[in-house]
């Protein structure tokens, strides 16, 4: 595969546009707020809040320890305090400062390009073609699936995970060509951290033999006893993790939004996961439209027989097939492939409920795979048609470049990146309810009469859309309740609030709004009766009582209006309840003849 160098560009020269690139296209994200779930790290979290003398604590608590508004089945469920212990750090020097915080997720980025570049390059593919690493590491570089673990602040840890990872499989690689102790410690070390951010890490205990047995002629046997060491010390993570958290907690207990897969059949939830897979690739290929919610029901349960589920499995079976044919010939395609599943593994919802069914960021590590696997047929493709080849690439790039800002620039806020992605996604039921949220303050906020209706109406479209796609939230219908009430929609909002209140009794956002509405129905039952209009009176008399069934002057002017339509008998029962209410009231017929 060696070919003679006619590219002018230095490895030095090549990590520099590596580097350029890595920064340049995300700096525009300096500028963004802290967004979606930054919180439970940063803005919400009274550990980080308190900087470095907590981090005691952070290291023996859960992660959501000190975020205030975890769901209890959420709580004790996850044991990352590395990244924490980096925010808690940061907020200790400079407070809460999203500008930091996103150059800090670039310098990461950055950081794990440059030494991505050296490992290939010096160590992995010091033999084979001068363009692999550069291209490999160009690719990884402007790839918008990447925009996730950069934008948001939250996804730090997976930036932490998988530098911490390069730097464990270098110093492997290291004790591999020289063993000197303090490689094997420097490296056993950054693993130990790697999975103190992420459990994600794990998979490199697969990894590093897999590295070791395709690129420096170890045999299967030798590979694997570098595995070794890294099994001990992730057994010493699990026991530390089990003595304060307890076991592997699964989200399965959760409502919809963090557990998708709830109200799937075995069959569903397990043709869904691995047609999941495949989408997984999908997007590495094409990643457009990008959103930050794949969740119910943006994609929808398949089954055994589904042409997506048939497809995926004929995919992925001639995959695993290919690289266990070519695995003796150490075949890089082969190899790509293994590390692909290998890495994707523990967030494939395989093993554990990961309580999303596809997210973005678990692609940070895998899409290395990708990489690797397009610089080789660039290579191979170059070497008979060079012109072509780089025409492609130069495409490639552009296109993934302008992507990439473009995403970083919808991170701005949760207002832009709610009421986009909702497009995005426009059946995921979490995408519409923070759209709803989001248009309800909006409207909330604004003092133009024209723009507060627009944004009411906008979320009164995600709130029914969320509705549709699942009726049984409380949140959404006491969202969609609020939205409708600021439009003075009154009818619609009974309507809602009645199917709440049989959904859960107890929300006191829909009981709060039981007594507005009711004497809005009143005062619009007086306006009609002051008009004459006793047919319009009796709806909305009736609509206030079905939210306050003992609204004494709402039944008493329903039997006048009643008894103005000739209805003597529904009259009579109304003021019957009357009487019931309030045996002192007066009653005056005459009020109602005179109309």
């Amino acid at each position: 595969m060696t070919t003679k160098k006619t590219f002018s560009f230095s490895p030095f020269q090549q990590l520099m546009i590596i580097i350029l690139l890595a920064v340049g296209l995300n700096v525009n994200t300096l500028f963004n707020d802290y967004t979606l779930d930054d919180g439970l790290i940063m803005t919400a979290n009274t550990l980080v809040e308190q900087g470095i003398k907590a981090i005691p604590e952070i290291l023996t608590t859960d992660l959501f320890h000190g975020f205030k508004d975890t769901p209890s089945a959420l709580s004790e469920a996850r044991y990352r305090p590395f990244t924490l212990v980096v925010n808690a750090i940061e907020h200790q020097f400079f407070g809460a400062n999203p500008f930091v915080s996103h150059l800090i997720n670039i310098l990461l980025f950055a950081l794990i390009c440059a030494l991505l570049f050296k490992l290939l390059h010096n160590y992995i593919f010091k033999q084979q073609h001068y363009l692999f690493a550069f291209i490999t590491c160009l690719l990884f570089a402007v790839h918008p699936i990447h925009t996730e673990v950069i934008a948001n602040v939250k996804s730090r840890d997976e930036l932490i995970t998988f530098l911490l990872i390069i730097v464990t499989l270098l110093y492997a690689i290291k004790y591999n060509l020289r063993p000197k102790l303090h490689y094997a410690i420097v490296g056993l070390i950054c693993f130990f951290l790697a999975i103190l951010t992420r459990e994600s890490a794990i998979t490199f205990i697969a990894i590093v033999p897999l590295v070791l047995y395709f690129f420096f002629d170890k045999t299967i046997k030798q590979s694997i006893l570098y595995a070794l060491p890294l099994a001990l010390v992730t057994i010493v993570y699990l026991y530390i993790r089990h003595t304060i958290i307890g076991g592997i907690h699964s989200t399965t207990q959760l409502d919809v939004l963090n557990s998708p897969y709830l109200y799937a059949t075995a069959s569903e939830a397990f043709s869904t996961k691995v047609y999941i897979l495949l989408k997984y690739v999908v997007l590495l290929f094409v990643p457009h439209p990008l959103s930050f919610d794949y969740g119910y029901n943006q994609i929808p349960y398949i089954t055994p027989v589904s042409v997506q589920f048939i497809l995926a499995v004929i995919v992925w079976l001639g995959l695993i097939a290919f690289a266990i044919i070519t695995f003796k010939r150490k075949s890089l395609f082969s190899f790509c492939i293994l590390y692909f599943i290998i890495t994707i593994s523990l967030v494939s919802n395989f093993l554990v409920d990961v309580g999303t069914p596809l997210s973005e960021r678990f692609l940070f590590q895998p899409s290395l795979a990708f990489c690797l696997a397009l610089a080789a047929l660039y290579i191979q493709f170059r070497n008979r048609f060079a012109m072509y080849a780089n025409v492609i690439l130069g495409i490639v790039v552009i296109l993934f470049s302008v992507k990439t800002i473009h995403r970083n620039s919808v991170w701005k806020n949760n207002v832009t990146l709610d009421l986009t992605d909702v497009v995005s996604s426009p059946n995921s039921f979490r995408a519409n309810l923070y759209a709803l949220e989001i248009c309800i303050l909006k409207g909330n906020e604004n003092t133009n009469p024209e723009e507060k209706k627009a944004n009411l109406k906008l979320a009164v479209k995600y709130g029914e859309q969320s509705n549709r796609i699942f009726s049984e939230s409380p949140r959404a219908h006491s969202d969609l309740l609020i939205a409708y009430h600021n439009l003075f929609e009154c009818y619609s909002s009974t309507d809602l609030f009645l199917k709440e209140n049989n959904l859960d009794p107890t929300n006191t956002d829909a009981i709060n709004f039981m007594k507005t509405l009711s004497e809005d129905f009143y005062k619009q039952g007086n306006g009609f009766a002051e008009q004459n209009n006793a047919a319009g009176a009796v709806q909305a008399y009736l609509k206030c009582l079905q939210l306050n069934n003992k609204h004494v002057e709402a039944w008493y002017n329903l039997g006048g209006n009643y008894y103005l339509l000739k209805d003597s008998v529904k009259a009579s029962n109304a003021w019957d309840s009357v009487k019931k209410l309030s045996p002192e009231h007066l009653f005056n017929k005459d009020d109602f003849y005179a109309n």
